[in-house]
């Protein structure tokens, strides 16, 4: 029987130190609580605080006290994008499961193209950036765009991931199913995780589908890439090959009957 509290969309998002885009943050949680509202959608927004050392977390609590329908997990303590993900994805309680970054670079009314793809029967649908159909409103600095483009290229090698020209966008939808079954068995606890979700999905034969979004650059996300980000999602990227190699995954059992 369906839970009735459910609600049907649940939207995560891991944060780390985001003072500096105080307007942003306030952009993008007023946009999500109008998009849903006027969709007449039951939502949840769960803001997971990967121990911020700045005023993040008093900014989030400034600007969501109003909407009962925010979640803060305030952890204080870094551990990583892949471990905050992971730790909100998994607390959230929605139908379908989304995350995005906390800037809106890519902004919330990109799931008009996302759903459909989901109500046809897709168990995951990914933003990207680098398909046709895409909208770059502003451009990366080039190196940072071209190190980008290069490392999915290797991204798409070594990780299988073979037509997927964009993992790293910080715009997906799950099922609740997706969820579910393949967060728990993620172990990347930084920048990796996002492909480290798309390879498990792939390798335990879940529908995946891509689709062209808007985005523009607002700068360095403390959660994703930034100083030696490059070097760490390389390193992630052999750690997930590593994994699939020694069957970390544990991709012939279910997620039920795997031991914590």
């Amino acid at each position: 029987m369906k839970d009735e509290k459910q609600p049907q969309y649940s939207v995560v998002i891991p944060v780390y130190n985001e003072s500096s885009k105080e307007e942003e943050m306030k952009e993008h949680l007023d946009s999500i609580k109008n998009y849903f509202e006027g969709k007449g959608w039951s939502y949840e927004i769960v803001v997971a605080l990967d121990g911020p050392t700045d005023e993040t977390p008093n900014l989030v609590r400034k600007h969501t006290q109003d909407n009962e329908n925010v979640r803060i997990l305030d952890r204080k303590i870094n551990h990583g994008k892949g471990y905050t993900l992971r730790e909100g994805l998994l607390a959230a309680t929605g139908e379908r499961r989304m995350f995005t970054d906390m800037d809106g670079a890519t902004a919330i009314k990109m799931l008009n193209r996302l759903i459909p793809e989901m109500d046809k029967g897709a168990d995951y649908v990914i933003g990207s950036r680098d398909i046709e159909g895409s909208e770059i409103d502003k451009h990366q600095f080039f190196l940072k765009e071209w190190l980008g483009k290069t490392g999915n290229l290797l991204i798409q090698f070594v990780g299988g991931l073979w037509g997927i020209k964009d993992t790293q966008c910080g715009f997906k939808l799950f099922t609740e199913q997706f969820t579910k079954d393949v967060i728990p068995r993620t172990k990347v606890d930084r920048w990796g995780i996002d492909f480290e979700i798309l390879t498990i999905g792939k390798k335990l034969g879940y529908q995946m589908v891509q689709v062209p979004v808007q985005w523009d650059d607002k700068g360095e996300s403390l959660v994703g890439l930034g100083g030696f980000g490059y070097l760490h999602t390389l390193r992630d990227l052999f750690k997930v090959r590593w994994n699939l190699i020694k069957g970390a995954y544990r991709l012939n059992r279910k997620m039920e009957n795997i031991k914590k």
